[in-house]
């Protein structure tokens, strides 16, 4: 069973549990995706601490507090810090946060909360923070995977209730 089994609420023996397993290869690449975007070998500057902390953050904001203790316990594993726990959190950074901080945690939120309304200029934003290309790239990864895992839980635990 991976994070999206458990957070589902599937049950090795449900029909839902055993249709996810005739497609192993999503299941083993939602893992997979977790590892490389969650704690990748080229962090690019982007720790796995912070990661961990700015996918708990997103999972406050989509209502998945079950996730976002799934990763409090990466953060915490990772090596958390005031800023870490307050980003996590869903709480104001620090007025010390630099820039670059400031700048994931303004996207990620953003993109979070409304992806429609992104354009052009919130990836400049990043730039002008500082962020180099495989940085924007490494985030939006991140973003991507965390709100992808929190739809694919919610659909598969209404899935397992009708099922």
């Amino acid at each position: 069973m991976d994070q999206i089994d458990i957070l589902s609420g599937l049950k090795p023996d449900s029909e839902v549990y055993r249709a996810r397993r005739e497609r192993p290869e999503f299941v083993d690449g939602a893992e997979l995706c977790r590892e490389t975007v969650l704690a990748p070998r080229n962090g690019f500057g982007i720790s796995h601490a912070m990661r961990a902390a700015l996918a708990a953050r997103m999972a406050r904001f989509i209502g998945r507090e079950d996730l976002a203790r799934a990763y409090d316990l990466m953060l915490d594993e990772a090596g958390s810090d005031d800023e870490l726990a307050a980003i996590a959190s869903t709480g104001d950074l620090p007025p010390e946060a630099d820039a670059f901080t400031k700048a994931l945690v303004r996207h990620a939120d953003f993109v979070t909360k409304t992806p429609r309304d992104s354009i052009r200029a919130d990836i400049e934003r990043l730039e002008a923070a500082g962020l180099t290309n495989p940085q924007i790239i490494a985030l939006s990864e991140l973003i991507a995977f965390v709100n992808f895992e929190a739809r694919v839980i919610v659909g598969l635990s209404v899935l397992e209730l009708v099922a």
